[in-house]
């Protein structure tokens, strides 16, 4: 464990413009997530991180020692290793429906077990939580209970901050500075379930590749990780998507676009979201099988969610497993089903 003076030298060394090693950010978070940093160290470190990032940027290295952490101090559940996330950093800024809680739905009605890691909204008006709450969901019940929901479901919902109650030691630092920290960043990559396979959507392509090459160093098997032009944090249909595919230990860039799904572009405008009533509406008409935008997008995404799992490499395929699952209210099945087992 280190001194108040070791901690106090790494600021100074991150002050000075250089990088920590990986062995020395998980020292600095361990220090920080026991509850050893006052406000004002913390404060000091999240602000030389984020020059430094600014600088000169990411550290892949910097990102997984603070999410190797958060894992090692959250509340786990267990999962198997073809249980797969479908989660986004946030602040994209522009509102749009809650794609990621309907891809994990549709992707849950085709068989493939979810474990959707997640939180209240911090920049949207819905965010997973909030929007699960409205679909009637019980997001705050006993983790034995979203064990359960894993278990009998197929699906569950991990609420960060039930799951990560080291958090508490930088809440209030993180809300003083007003300024995104690397801790926007560690969410999606601190499954407490320690999935294994992701899709995660970035506000920024400039962090696919040390978001891929964290989750690399984190264990990840297979993983996409995406930004949209527009910096949406999904696989869009409004433009033009840049990913990172992480497979088998090697990473390679890729490009898509609406039309690679045979889908039209639409406007961002289409994707608009509202409040949580609102968005939970949108996505009960999704899975009662309404077409439009809406199940475009959800569509797109959880194909690209199958092809990151690794079970087929063939989009037809997976266009075709999302279809049915919606169609067949095999989707709809899940999310009720997740209602009644999350409410016992």
């Amino acid at each position: 464990m280190l001194t108040t003076e070791d901690f106090k030298k790494q600021i100074e060394v991150l002050s000075n413009g250089k990088y920590l090693s990986y062995d020395e950010g998980k020292s600095a978070f361990e220090y920080i997530m026991t509850g050893n940093a006052t406000d004002i160290l913390i404060s000091s470190f999240l602000t030389s991180l984020k020059i430094i990032f600014i600088n000169s940027g990411i550290s892949h290295d910097l990102i997984a020692a603070g999410a190797d952490i958060m894992r090692e101090k959250a509340i786990k559940i267990k999962a198997s290793d073809d249980t797969i996330d479908i989660v986004g950093t946030g602040g994209d800024g522009h509102n749009t429906l809650n794609i990621s809680t309907a891809t994990a739905l549709v992707i849950s009605g085709t068989g493939i077990k979810v474990a959707k890691h997640g939180n209240y909204s911090a920049s949207s008006m819905s965010g997973s939580a909030d929007v699960l709450i409205s679909l009637g969901i019980n997001i705050k019940n006993d983790i034995s209970n979203v064990q359960k929901c894993l278990d009998e479901c197929g699906i569950c919902f991990l609420f960060a901050p039930k799951h990560h109650s080291a958090m508490k030691h930088v809440m209030n630092v993180r809300k003083e500075l007003h300024f995104r920290t690397i801790f926007n960043l560690l969410g999606p990559l601190s499954n407490p379930a320690f999935v294994k396979k992701q899709l995660v959507g970035v506000y920024d392509k400039s962090l696919l590749m040390p978001f891929a090459k964290a989750l690399k160093k984190l264990g990840s098997t297979n993983a996409w990780i995406v930004s949209s032009d527009n910096g949406m944090d999904e696989v869009t249909t409004t433009g033009k998507t840049f990913g990172v595919k992480l497979l088998n230990g090697k990473l390679s860039e890729f490009e898509l676009e609406p039309k690679t799904f045979g889908i039209d572009k639409v406007s961002i405008e289409k994707l608009k979201g509202g409040d949580p009533n609102y968005n939970a509406k949108e996505i009960m008409q999704l899975l009662n099988g309404e077409k439009g935008p809406f199940r475009d997008i959800v569509k797109v995404n959880a194909i690209c969610s199958i092809l990151a799992s690794g079970l087929t490499n063939d989009v037809k395929e997976a266009s075709e497993m999302v279809t049915k699952s919606i169609d067949s209210k095999s989707a709809l099945e899940k999310l009720n089903l997740l209602k009644q087992v999350s409410n016992t």
